[in-house]
C-alpha cells in the first residue's frame, strides 16, 4: 500500500465530509458554474453530484439516482480503481475506467440537455 496515495484519498474524503457538513448545516452548495452561467439551460454531466451525495448519505439510492444518474452507476468501479491505484495495481483497468467514464459522461450530457428530458 502506498502511504503517500492512502494520505491523498484520507485527505479528500475529510473535504468530501467537511463539505457535507457545511451543506448540511448551511443549506448551501458550489453551483454549476455552467448552470449559472447560462442560466440553467444547460446542465453539465456533474449537475446535482452535490444532491446525490447527500442523498446517498441518507441511504435514499432512488433519489440519488435521480438528481445524477450516470456518476451514480459510475461510482463502484470509480471506487474499485481507486483501491487498484492505492495498491499500485491495475493500470489498464483504471486508463479504460477513465475512457469509459469520460465517454459515458460526454453521452449523458448531450442526452440530459435534450429538451423534455425526464431528469433533472
Amino acid at each position: 500500500m502506498n502511504k503517500k496515495r492512502l494520505k491523498t484519498i484520507l485527505i479528500v474524503i475529510a473535504a468530501g465530509l467537511a463539505y457535507y457538513g457545511f451543506v448540511q448545516l448551511t443549506g448551501w452548495s458550489i453551483p454549476c458554474p455552467v448552470s449559472t452561467i447560462t442560466n440553467g439551460h444547460i446542465h453539465c454531466p456533474g449537475c446535482g453530484v452535490t444532491h446525490m451525495c447527500v442523498e446517498l448519505a441518507h441511504f435514499n439510492l432512488s433519489e440519488a439516482f435521480y438528481w445524477n444518474p450516470v456518476i451514480l452507476c459510475l461510482l463502484p468501479i470509480w471506487i474499485l480503481s481507486l483501491f487498484l491505484w492505492l495498491f499500485g495495481r491495475g493500470k489498464k483497468f483504471t486508463g479504460a475506467v477513465v475512457w469509459f467514464s469520460v465517454a459515458s459522461l460526454f453521452i449523458y450530457c448531450i442526452i440530459r440537455n435534450i429538451p423534455g428530458w425526464p431528469l433533472y
